[in-house]
């Protein structure tokens, strides 16, 4: 299988040319790999760019990197990185510690042993980057067309149980189903190894990713929501939440969404949860956003006060978007009359000024809804 290397627009890239110029001198063995060609097939842009290269030493390679102007960023890892590619050596990896640095590195040249560590099918096909020709040791062409998600090799899998979650968020982004001895296997792999950044790094592709609902899924299917978010779930609560996600995040493209819906949901300690996850800087607006299940005109009235409700994490259906709309506050603040001074020059003090603005503005909004029935 071939491809023609001029249909890629990477092709074009300047330091692309640059790169190939370079090697072409020394190898005939480079691929793209990982998610650069998971990317292609799935006809979606990608900027981040992974070449392997064969047939070179070491000591060559470094040299070659130098004249490049690359820097190594996990030299003992033969990786170098230069613009938007990461450029590296083939390698087999074996655990031979604990942590995810924990690896004896070992250069390989056998393009099919190369690509058995890589983590799922999808990403271990290769495209040469001189002639264009395909190499899918693992069939994974074919698990993309059929959005299979598949282990490629159960003893290197295990090897970093934060494949586990890459499996979520991959699931979530490109609507994939993990096959059943996949699925089997990651449920034996604890993850208790894995620090809050690796784990904070994969959720935020997780909560990025356009089928939220599907990773949502997996996390039950593979029981990790407790070590996740120290809480069990019912099967009935993930059902609907499932569902909310499902139906709201084709009107909230922001990712705190995701964690929103299921902290208020379950009513769960949301700095808890979110130090847990290592996101308690981050996401730290999720602790005091409106959480309405149905919200009515008033409720969506009081919480504009605030903000445009084109804000607001809540405003996650067609109906309430609707009738922000209607009540001119999906662009714009509910235009209050009350004012803290006011409040203040009456004689209120400290928290009795808090209560009597609220109140008042409570009341500003009886009368607003009040005259638009009216009118109506």
């Amino acid at each position: 299988m071939q491809i023609s290397i001029n249909e890629l627009a990477i092709s074009k890239n300047s330091d692309f040319i640059k790169i190939k110029e370079l090697l072409s001198k020394h190898t005939k063995r480079a691929y793209f790999v990982g998610g650069f060609v998971r990317d292609y097939f799935l006809g979606i842009n990608s900027f981040d760019i992974d070449i392997e290269i064969y047939d070179i030493n070491e000591q060559e390679f470094e040299i070659l990197m130098s004249k490049l102007g690359a820097s190594g960023v996990g030299k003992s890892f033969f990786v170098y990185k230069y613009k938007n590619f990461d450029l590296s050596l083939p390698r087999t990896e074996n655990k031979v510690s604990y942590g995810h640095c924990g690896f004896e590195v070992k250069i390989c040249n056998n393009e099919k042993i190369a690509a058995k560590r890589r983590d799922f099918t999808i990403n271990s096909i290769m495209i040469n980057i001189f002639n264009g020709e395909i190499l899918d040791f693992y069939d994974g062409t074919n698990d993309l067309k059929n959005k299979i998600l598949k282990v490629v090799d159960k003893n290197t899998f295990c090897q970093d149980s934060l494949r586990v979650l890459r499996a979520v968020q991959f699931a979530a982004r490109f609507d994939l189903k993990v096959e059943n001895k996949s699925l089997n296997l990651m449920k034996t792999i604890s993850l208790d190894d894995l620090s809050g950044d690796r784990i904070q790094n994969e959720l935020i592709k997780l909560f990025k990713a356009e089928y939220q609902s599907v990773g949502l899924k997996l996390i039950y299917e593979l029981n990790i929501f407790e070590f996740l978010f120290l809480t069990k779930i019912l099967k009935n609560d993930f059902e609907i939440l499932s569902k909310k996600l499902e139906n709201g995040s084709k009107f909230i493209k922001n990712e705190m969404y995701f964690l929103y819906n299921l902290l208020n949901f379950l009513n769960l300690n949301k700095e808890k949860v979110l130090k847990r996850l290592n996101l308690n800087t981050k996401f730290k607006k999720i602790v005091n956003e409106p959480y309405l299940k149905n919200p009515s005109l008033k409720d969506l009235l009081m919480i504009s006060l605030k903000m445009p409700l084109k804000n607001w994490l809540g405003l996650d259906s067609f109906d309430l978007i609707q009738k922000a709309k209607k009540l001119d506050i999906y662009d714009n603040v509910f235009k209050t009359k009350v004012k803290a001074q006011d409040i203040i020059n009456a004689g209120f003090k400290n928290e009795e000024i808090g209560k009597k603005l609220k109140k008042k503005q409570e009341e500003e909004v009886d009368n607003f809804l009040i005259n638009l029935t009216k009118m109506a």
